[in-house]
């Protein structure tokens, strides 16, 4: 079996322990003369880019923020990327036999667990075993001229291969009784987030005194800034270009912590004689979701949870993403296909619109 990945996320904090012991125990006796700061890293990771801003010591913040981009590395490259051959979870997509149950890193195992939960509450919306059909479309890889609407067939065909009905965790790891695969791509983001905030030395009474972390659409805030103020997230405009912006969503300072995460159809897609198809698929139709949604965003304490809800309500629609979002107390925001904005109301208040 691969080396306990555990190892090797504590293994990034192991290498620096010393340092940051003498760090930490410094401050119990003596005053630092250089004050809070802000520092910045960043990286590319699961596909996307990873920012990380934390709030400290300067020689606390920085280390810190770059063990961060090392530990979503390794939790993509070695855990969770269907992509990645040497990964965990590759290695399960490729070895495991029909109905035998696979040990996996515990970690692994909590993933897949949370989405299969997910499934069942959201009604099928989020199917982590849609990888055939995602791939038949292609639209996160051709180019528009490379690009044609796959048919029936094809879509039926490769149908065949998914069902996250086939997959079971248990303590002792993960089964199938099918020949499905797994892609953790609508929950690794957000999982990667809950695994920096638990793994990493910050938080209340960490070495960094607050931070801004960002793994693609998914956004954890925790503690607080250094001048005190409140921490203020995007929502992106998805008529816009990428660094346009409707609003904002603020969050006080001193906040333990707070997860955001966006899913929309402007983030990937290919146009095709004057049809735009993106790439969130709709498990049922097996077609782009047509909910009548431009965006959703959702606000929760728990990063896995925040980054598969977005996907599952902006596939559901509306009206069914309330009342799914409702039992897993988390809010959302949606950006509606006519451009009006509705915010659930334990959000509301929060969310600060600039048109």
């Amino acid at each position: 079996m691969k080396k306990d990945i555990h190892s090797r996320i504590i293994g990034i904090i192991a290498m620096a322990a010393a340092c940051i012991l003498l760090i930490v125990l410094s401050t119990l006796w003596r005053k630092k003369k250089t004050g809070q700061t802000e520092a910045k890293a960043t990286g590319f990771s699961m596909g996307s880019v990873v920012t990380v801003t934390y709030y400290g010591e300067k020689k606390d913040a920085e280390e810190a923020s770059a063990e961060t981009l090392e530990m979503v590395r390794i939790l993509d490259e070695e855990l969770i990327s269907w992509r990645s051959t040497g990964s965990e979870l590759s290695r399960w997509n490729n070895e495991a036999a029909s109905g035998e149950e696979v040990p996996v890193d515990e970690m692994l195992g909590e993933a897949v667990k949370k989405g299969l939960l997910l499934y069942e509450k959201s009604g099928g919306a989020l199917d982590l075993t849609l990888r055939p059909v995602l791939d038949i479309w292609g639209i996160e890889e051709k180019t528009a001229e490379e690009f044609s609407v796959p048919s029936a067939e094809e879509l039926a065909e490769a149908k065949k291969k998914c069902g996250m009905d086939a997959i079971k965790v248990s303590e002792k790891g993960i089964s199938r009784s099918a020949d499905v695969k797994l892609d953790l791509g609508a929950i690794g983001k957000g999982y990667a987030l809950d695994v920096v905030y638990n793994q990493m030395n910050i938080g209340s009474a960490g070495i960094v005194s607050g931070g801004v972390v960002a793994v693609g659409g998914s956004v954890m805030v925790f503690g607080s800034k250094s001048d005190g103020s409140d921490f203020r997230i995007g929502i992106r405009d998805p008529e816009g270009l990428p660094d346009d912006i409707l609003g904002y969503v603020t969050f006080p300072s001193g906040i333990r912590k707070m997860c955001i995460s966006t899913s929309g159809g402007y983030e990937k897609y290919i146009e095709k004689d004057g049809v735009r198809y993106h790439h969130i698929i709709d498990p049922k139709t097996l077609y782009p979701a047509d909910s009548g949604l431009r965006s959703v965003t959702v606000v929760c304490e728990d990063g896995l949870i925040s980054d598969g809800l977005s996907t599952a309500c902006f596939i559901l629609g509306e009206e069914k993403a309330v009342k799914l979002l409702a039992e897993y107390s988390a809010e959302g925001i949606f950006i509606r296909e006519d451009g009006s904005v509705f915010s659930t109301p334990g959000i509301e208040g929060q969310v600060v619109l600039q048109k």
